[in-house]
């Protein structure tokens, strides 16, 4: 039995296939994807509609599949699965505010981010208002101690300390909304915790022996 945690997929469900399927993974197993999943992305349903037949109905072996919510998600779809997040028996959404134990460790799970390139995105198709994290959500996370706390972006400090390695070359110079960024400050203060997972700036990077952040490597909680 064990978790294994990867960045954002942006629809690249095949890795999730092949790492399964190569690591042995059965249902007492699972899988986190810190965001941007890209599962539930097109009004017709059709890329979800066929990546759950092939999980749910090919695959021999499954674990459970958890994803929360990036910046680049069809928020209206997921809608739908609150209040539980359920998509189908294997594959899940943890809304924010979510808090889960896994491997014996309690956990606290918070999507949301802000999109840089949301000027160029439209409303409703490709860009929500509801990727942006709020009060409300911060307001949903016990002011508790968590073993681990698993986002899609990270908090603006930390951000701010390590933005030569985060921050994206080809928009230097430009500002952003760091709206999320800076509630996940607010959540930081918030709470206690050992350890932060977080996805978003397509890195893979330990940033301190707190904070790392995750795109296509691998890491196993421990």
């Amino acid at each position: 039995m064990g978790t294994y945690i990867i960045g954002d997929r942006h629809g690249n469900f095949e890795e999730l296939i092949l790492f399964s399927i190569k690591m042995n993974l059965t249902e007492k197993d699972n899988l986190i994807v810190l965001g941007d999943m890209g599962l539930c992305w097109r009004k017709d349903m059709q890329d979800a509609t066929k990546f759950i037949f092939r999980w749910e109905e090919l695959m021999k072996e499954k674990p459970m599949l958890y994803f929360i919510d990036g910046n680049h998600e069809n928020f209206d779809i997921l809608k739908q699965a609150l209040p539980t997040g359920v998509i189908s028996p294997h594959i899940q959404w943890l809304p924010r505010g979510t808090v889960k134990e896994f491997e014996d460790k309690k956990c606290l799970f918070i999507g949301g981010a802000d999109s840089i390139d949301k000027f160029r995105r439209i409303k409703h198709l490709s860009w929500w208002e509801d990727e942006q994290i709020t009060q409300t959500d911060i307001d949903k996370c016990p002011a508790e101690t968590f073993d681990y706390v698993f986002s899609h972006a990270c908090p603006y400090s930390v951000f701010q300390n390590y933005a030569a390695i985060l921050g994206d070359p080809q928009f230097a110079g430009e500002e952003f909304d760091h709206t999320s960024e800076e509630m996940l400050d607010k959540l930081k203060n918030k709470i206690q915790f050992n350890h932060w997972w977080f996805g978003h700036y397509h890195k893979d990077v330990s940033l301190d022996n707190k904070f790392c952040c995750l795109y296509n490597n691998w890491k196993e909680l421990v």
